[in-house]
């Protein structure tokens, strides 16, 4: 019943996507089907593999069936991700597994089905990239569906949703979230997931405040009870008292009123007041979010990630796929450049297809770059799509975790064996591609220099340069706190890097999470840096900052951070300094309950 739990609670989450809201919970109870354990005779053999087969089908046809009554365009541009689902359902190896499980191990259908998901379940644990990992998330969904049809338990039906209220499930899948009527949605929270969940990514492509990965949201929020979503600070706010509604009402007017002002800044070039011009670029992975970083004023795709083709799927992508997705992207962003990052994966996520042993530590091991020029096949197939791609617009192409003059030189060699291959073919390309690679790797800035002289660009991955020169694992809570972009050594090495790629003439571009950060703004930019490539949303506020202030201010700031000597001074330093010079712009990341 609505209301039992008057009393205010606030909970901590993920900000999955902005903004602030206010409305009823509505709770969807998608709880987990018991798996019953029951073993078999053997003439019961073919009518359990005939019960999975059928519950396969029906989840296929259930699928087929929302993707028919969609008639929204905004909604129907993300049918790929039903389509990652039936993917899933016709995977071989998910069906022949669970089929020779049911026969050597004689017992039903629901509980071979349970035992090859928690193997692939193992499998993803292991994955270091983000991206990938929550795409675990994909896989659970699409086997409790077949677990549902093998029961015969239904499912809530979303579209009779109404009311304007802030939906609350553990999880919810694309297939539930586009059945909705959004004119019905203020919001979302979740149990799980992360910033780039489906539920993530969907929410922010609609512009629907959500927050995600809250834990206890489901057992804490009854249905009926009023919510505050904080899509800003990843905060909710179960029954706010009656002072903490009203702070809300006041505050969501006055962001409105700075997004609506924010958003006058994206059609704008990236240029101090003094005159120093920084190009402000989008990072994607669909192209159904080319509208989106145009619309934010997205100078161009600084980070297009490839991995999402090879995902879900038994087979790998066909040249052909490739070459029509890059071109997507390079004619829907021309005139402006799109930087294209080679697969940038563990080898892990392909055991199955190239037999190497499970990695104790993948973000150590056979991974990115190392990964392509071991399986010289499956990279000159990438770069043939790329080079065909180039062909219809400004595409350069970004070598991964590149750690030493070897890697690009072999990499560059690869890359131009198959030019040659399609000169000889008579397909055109663009013979004079830039090629980039991706500082992220302490050794990779230490010889930053060298390497200048073997690439046209630099783009560093801040993500992954700190965690490895400061040796933490940023998904490790226990250590996570040790994450420090301002850190001297993380300063020190992206300033000793854009000094070698502009004494070289190459240009230096930052495409990891601490460009799209308003905290940061001030440093890279007296840092140097030539280019900055973020989440899209970030792209008109980074613009009104960078707009509002000085190369020489910014100069002066980092003079006084290299005087400092912990992260923690300059972080304070530096937050209060920001704080001051820009307060509208950090009102919008204050957490609700900061005054404890």
């Amino acid at each position: 019943m609505a209301n039992q739990q008057s009393t205010k609670q606030v909970l901590r989450g993920i900000a999955a996507s902005s903004g602030i809201v206010m409305g009823r919970a509505y709770l969807v109870h998608r709880g987990r089907v018991n798996i019953l354990h029951k073993t078999i005779e053997l003439p019961q053999i073919a009518v359990e593999i005939k019960r999975f087969k059928r519950a396969i089908e029906k989840s296929k046809h259930q699928l087929q069936e929302i993707k028919e009554k969609i008639l929204a365009e905004e909604v129907r541009r993300h049918f790929f991700i039903l389509d990652v689902y039936l993917m899933i359902l016709e995977d071989k190896m998910l069906i022949q597994d669970t089929i020779e499980v049911i026969k050597t191990r004689m017992i039903n259908a629901e509980w071979a089905l349970d035992i090859v998901i928690g193997k692939l379940n193992d499998a993803f644990d292991t994955i270091e990239d983000e991206y990938l990992r929550e795409r675990k998330n994909d896989v659970n969904y699409v086997a409790q569906r077949i677990f549902r049809n093998l029961v015969g338990r239904g499912y809530d039906d979303l579209a009779r949703i109404k009311g304007n209220v802030i939906v609350v499930a553990q999880d919810l899948s694309p297939a539930d979230t586009i059945q909705m009527n959004f004119n019905q949605v203020a919001g979302f929270v979740t149990d799980i997931g992360g910033r780039i969940s489906h539920t993530a990514i969907l929410s922010r492509s609609l512009g629907i405040p959500a927050v995600v990965g809250l834990e206890t949201a489901t057992s804490l929020i009854n249905g009926g009870d009023l919510l505050i979503i904080d899509g800003y600070g990843g905060t909710v706010i179960i029954n706010p008292d009656k002072e903490t509604s009203e702070e809300y009402i006041k505050r969501r007017k006055r962001i409105r009123l700075l997004e609506r002002e924010v958003l006058k800044y994206a059609a704008l070039p990236a240029e101090t007041r003094d005159g120093y011009r920084i190009r402000v670029g989008a990072n994607i992975e669909l192209a159904e979010e080319l509208p989106l970083a145009i619309s934010h004023g997205a100078e161009g795709i600084g980070l297009f990630r490839t991995e999402i083709l090879y995902l879900n799927r038994e087979d790998l992508p066909s040249e052909e796929e490739q070459f029509h997705t890059y071109r997507k992207i390079v004619e829907g962003i021309a005139p402006r450049s799109v930087v294209i990052r080679s697969l940038d994966v563990g080898g892990d996520k392909f055991l199955s297809k190239y037999g190497y042993d499970h990695e104790v530590n993948p973000a150590l091991g056979l991974r990115a770059i190392r990964f392509s020029l071991k399986e010289r096949n499956l990279f000159k197939i990438q770069l043939r799509g790329m080079l065909r791609a180039s062909a219809f617009g400004k595409l350069k192409i970004l070598f991964p975790m590149i750690s030493g003059i070897a890697e690009i030189r072999k990499a560059k060699s690869i890359l131009e064996e198959v030019k040659e291959e399609l000169k000889a073919e008579g397909v055109a390309f663009d013979e004079g591609i830039e090629v980039g690679a991706m500082i992220e790797i302490p050794s990779a800035s230490i010889i930053a220099d060298a390497l200048a002289n073997e690439v046209d660009f630099f783009s560093i991955g801040t993500n992954d340069l700190i965690q490895y020169a400061l040796a933490i694992d940023r998904i490790n809570e226990h250590v996570s706190y040790l994450y420090e972009p301002l850190h001297p050594a993380i300063l020190r090495m992206i300033r000793g890097i854009v000094e070698a790629g502009h004494q070289a003439g190459i240009e230096v571009a930052i495409c990891g999470e601490m460009a799209a950060d308003p905290v940061y703004i001030l440093i890279l930019l007296g840092l140097g840096l030539d280019a900055l490539s973020m989440n899209p949303f970030h792209i008109p506020r980074v613009k009104k900052i960078l707009r509002s202030s000085s190369y020489e201010e910014s100069k002066q700031l980092l003079e006084e951070v290299f005087r400092l000597s912990t992260a923690r001074e300059i972080e304070d330093s530096v937050k209060a300094k920001m704080a001051q010079r820009f307060p509208d712009d950090f009102t919008m990341g204050y957490h609700w309950d900061q005054k404890g």
